[in-house]
């Protein structure tokens, strides 16, 4: 136990003794401004000042380096950024150095942009007594987004915000604001004001407000649109009708912005006192938009206006691209099309497809297909959808992709006998369908070459084959976009023929036989020869001469003892034998 009570005080003693782990009170530090709020685009200056003798401090920020150019001195030290980003909006300290300890002290730097006063319009056009306007206030490039908020003033009386909408332009915002007010028989002069605060601290900066004056003509009231707005399907009747009192009776007429000042011929418009309607009996994709109807008595007049959206399933729907493009080539298809609600473009194809290398993007009504590097099976049939809840067409586009011969063979050839058929194979895949010739590197007999050809294949054929035919074949697969070659060895050997090997055999029997009778009296006489050769010589009777005896000595005493009177075998072995005794 106490060994570990030592420990602790160790410990601690060594945190206190290190400077860096040890944190001390603000009063070391002063730092100005407080809370500095500068407007983006700004300088700024932040001074921090040492309290404690022979102080160095130093400006840092709480994430990644500090901004600006620091000027720091005995004392203190400034950081001054001469522009200020909104990503500058940053806690930063100031650490010091006192009496072996460190001392650091934070600021909030808060920055802001709110460079015009907010935009205030009445979307209402000649207002009445009676008639329900709105008013629209716009407040733009505004920060920081998340702290602003719209007030809505009537005569300095508050009142309360029905819609207020955030517009995000990063990193600076926009903000639209709506309100509704009705109106009544006690208004004739109205102020309304739009206030924009930003909810910062700093006086002078927290909100912008203007004001629009709006004056009503009580001369004419009650003035009445019915539908304000509708959706109706393609096809389908659409009836508006206009209202309004005044004194005088106000007269009602119609017109629509894009129709020029002409009633077009399939409206029909129906009129009573104070009270009209538009009535069409069969919308077309193109009777959409806004009606405008205006009341006036001749004093005073006021519009009133009624938006019509007309459904329809796709149409003027067309594909853009296809046909025939070249292997590694991009592939770039366009499909089109006008509906309303906004039609879904999908596609698809009808064979093998590799959907992965597609890229696809898609705007308003438009999409496009783009293959970077096309393959041989890109080839094939693609498919567009355009399609909403009312209805889908489809189209096609064929894409033809050229390419070069490839898995080209070429299969017979080797060895055949003469008289025998030959069949040359040659084969290759090509777009467009490749054309296949074939030749010889040797002398070339072509008038008995049958060749027949056929979707990318060749054949050569030769049916009864010749010594001449043996060689190398050449076979030629080619379009306009490469070629292939390809060779095959043919090697043709002769048959005998019967006759001729009848003769053949005829022959060799005899010269055969007479071949080896003549080998045997060759052993025979060399047998003989090498026999004599090891005995002594042989010498005529009364020749004393010691001298050696030839050959054809030996021979002629041979036939002088041997008896010419045609005697037998027997007689010629004892002739034989005598003469070896004798010798």
């Amino acid at each position: 136990m106490r060994r570990k009570i030592a420990s602790l005080i160790f410990t601690l003693s060594a945190l206190i003794q290190n400077p860096v782990l040890v944190t001390g009170r603000d009063e070391f530090l002063q730092i100005s401004p407080i809370a500095p709020v500068v407007r983006i685009g700004e300088a700024v200056e932040l001074r921090c000042v040492a309290l404690c003798p022979s102080g160095n401090p130093e400006w840092k920020q709480t994430i990644d380096s500090t901004p600006g150019k620091v000027t720091s001195s005995a004392s203190n030290s400034v950081l001054r950024i001469d522009k200020v980003l909104e990503t500058y909006e940053n806690t930063y300290k100031c650490v010091v150095r006192c009496d072996g300890r460190y001392f650091q002290k934070r600021v909030f730097l808060s920055v802001y942009s709110f460079p015009h006063n907010p935009l205030v319009k009445l979307q209402s056009l000649n207002p009445v007594s009676g008639q329900t306007v709105t008013l629209e206030c716009l407040g733009r490039d505004l920060y920081p987004c998340y702290k602003i908020s719209v007030l809505w003033y009537l005569n300095l009386e508050l009142l309360k915000c029905e819609k207020q909408t955030p517009i995000w332009n990063h990193p600076l915002c926009n903000v639209a604001s709506q309100l509704n007010y009705t109106t009544n028989s006690r208004n004739r002069d109205l102020t309304f004001t739009c206030e924009i605060q930003l909810g910062l601290n700093s006086e002078g900066l927290r909100s912008r407000n203007s004001s629009l004056e709006m004056h009503l003509d009580i001369r004419l009231y009650n003035i009445q649109i019915e539908p304000t707005h509708t959706v109706q399907q393609a096809g389908n009747s659409l009836s508006i009708s206009c209202s309004g009192g005044g004194d005088p009776v106000p007269e009602i007429t119609w017109r629509k912005p894009d129709s020029g000042s002409r009633t077009p011929p399939h409206w029909n418009i129906t009129r009573r006192t104070g009270h009209s309607t538009l009535y069409i009996n069969e919308l077309e994709p193109q009777d959409g938009g806004v009606y405008i109807c205006e009341v006036s008595n001749g004093k005073s007049s006021t519009e009133r206006q009624s938006s019509v959206d007309v459904w329809y399933g796709p149409r003027d729907v067309f594909i853009d691209g296809g046909g025939n493009a070249r292997e590694n080539e991009a592939l770039a298809l366009t499909c089109r099309g006008h509906a309303n609600p906004e039609p879904n473009i999908t596609w698809a194809r009808t064979t093998h497809s590799q959907q992965q290398r597609w890229n696809i993007s898609n705007s308003r009504g438009r999409s496009e297909l783009r293959i970077d590097s096309l393959r041989p099976e890109d080839q094939g049939i693609y498919e567009c959808l355009v399609e909403n809840k009312l209805g889908d067409v489809r189209l096609k586009a064929q894409v033809d992709v050229e390419y070069g011969p490839r898995d080209v063979f070429i299969d017979g050839g080797g060895n055949a006998r003469e008289n025998e058929a030959l069949a040359l194979t040659c084969r290759g895949h090509a777009n467009p369908e490749s054309n296949i010739t074939w030749a010889r590197t040797t002398h070339s007999q072509q008038q008995r070459w049958n060749i027949s050809n056929s979707r990318g294949r060749s054949e050569l054929r030769i049916d009864s084959l010749r010594p001449e035919d043996q060689g190398i074949y050449e076979c030629l697969v080619e379009n306009k976009l490469g070629d292939v070659r390809l060779k095959a060895q043919v090697n043709v050997f002769v048959t005998v023929k019967p006759e001729q090997k009848a003769i053949v055999l005829g022959l060799s029997v005899p010269l055969a036989s007479l071949s080896g009778f003549g080998f045997m009296i060759y052993l025979i006489r060399k047998i003989l020869l090498k026999e004599l050769m090891k005995r002594k010589p042989l010498r005529p009777e009364g020749s004393t001469s010691k001298g050696p005896v030839s050959h054809s000595q030996v021979l002629a005493e041979m036939a002088l003892r041997t008896p010419d009177n045609g005697a037998g075998s027997g007689d010629h072995r004892e002739v034989l034998q005598t003469t070896q005794v004798n010798w």
